[in-house]
């Protein structure tokens, strides 16, 4: 998916909320995404906690979805997951090398253990 590379490799947080934009305003007209919470879906984005609490509405939908066997819905909000986890943890990523523009460049796909300090 394009959009996780360009999250990947953003490097300001701007970019970063400019991308989670694009993704919601374009997924909005998916017949799939308007059965899921209009707050989840809803611009603009505020901030991390913002993000953080779309993921965690994301995930309770993906779990009624399941429960229903909407195997359509359950991609879309799927994919909606990878997007917004991917940009959530850019932008952690961001926050702890800020100043360090270098570092940033040379490691434009953290993983996990990166970001969670492992």
């Amino acid at each position: 998916m394009m959009i996780i590379q360009a999250l990947r490799e953003a490097d300001t947080p701007q970019e970063i909320y400019r991308l989670l934009t694009a993704y919601v305003r374009g997924t909005r007209l998916i017949d799939e995404l308007k059965r899921v919470p209009r707050h989840l879906s809803a611009l603009p984005l505020s901030d991390r906690d913002d993000i953080k609490a779309r993921i965690n509405g994301l995930f309770s939908e993906l779990g009624s979805a399941s429960r229903r066997l909407d195997d359509e819905c359950r991609i879309t909000i799927k994919e909606a997951l990878h997007v917004f986890s991917e940009g959530l943890k850019r932008l952690v990523w961001l926050d702890r090398t800020r100043g360090d523009d270098l570092e940033v460049r040379s490691n434009p796909r953290p993983g996990f253990d990166q970001i969670a300090g492992r």
